[in-house]
């Protein structure tokens, strides 16, 4: 009875591992000059996109992430270092995070239209700060 559990176990973990592997592979990153950008939906060959999409800005590189043409999130690194993420609920708002050079957190809340709106925190060495915009 062991040995049938210990193939078994050995089995799944293969299996997992293999779709994990599979599901990681098939995640596309591309260029954002070859994507469409169109009444707030991403297209790629004339299809909603789902994947990845980089934009590279100098000294800076940004990640989108994106599922059925919606953009789900954004980072922004310099250096490797996370600077700034931006989680979406919608077209043109959601819940930005801000990191400094270390990639300490130091400010959150929310945007719309790439301005900060309603109540934002900023966090210093030990206390939080609110802000209303």
């Amino acid at each position: 009875m062991k040995n049938i559990s210990k193939a078994e176990v050995r089995q799944y973990i293969i299996i997992n591992f293999f779709l994990v592997f599979l599901i990681q592979s098939c995640t596309r990153i591309v260029p954002k000059s070859q994507l469409v950008f169109k009444n707030c939906e991403i297209y790629w060959n004339e299809r909603l996109f789902t994947g990845e999409y980089e934009l590279d800005k100098g000294d800076k590189y940004i990640l989108s992430k994106v599922y059925k043409g919606k953009i789900k999130n954004e980072k922004t690194f310099s250096n490797n270092i996370l600077l700034m993420e931006k989680i979406y609920d919608g077209c043109y708002f959601g819940i930005q995070k801000n990191y400094n050079s270390q990639g300490k957190q130091i400010s959150e809340g929310s945007f719309q239209s790439n301005k900060r709106v309603g109540e934002w925190k900023y966090f210093t060495k030990d206390s939080i700060y609110t802000i209303a915009y």
